[in-house]
């Protein structure tokens, strides 16, 4: 059985989610490229920003099933991946902006 694209989040928290993660990208992001099946996010690396990434992704993943996130992490940047369906990228593209 394929995972609907739906996100669980009432209006109020999508509200307060997508402008958590808007502050994180004005804070952390550095790149966002198109890889197959999503798109791939570069961000600043530190300790602080870690955890904070490692969260919305953990909060991301609850919420919109149908969404695969992969952290990679390097010495100077983190790296996410974020992939679903062809009808997500849509969702894809709206994270982080």
């Amino acid at each position: 059985m394929d995972t609907p694209i739906a996100c669980t989040l009432s209006p109020d928290q999508y509200r307060n989610r997508t402008a958590d993660l808007a502050a994180l990208a004005g804070r952390a992001l550095r790149s966002r490229e198109p890889i197959a099946g999503g798109e791939r996010l570069t961000f600043a690396r530190s300790d602080e920003i870690e955890r904070e990434l490692e969260a919305v992704v953990a909060a991301e993943a609850s919420c919109c099933a149908f969404l695969a996130f992969d952290i990679e992490r390097h010495d100077d940047r983190l790296v996410l991946d974020i992939s679903g369906p062809q009808d997500a990228r849509p969702v894809i593209a709206e994270l982080f902006v």
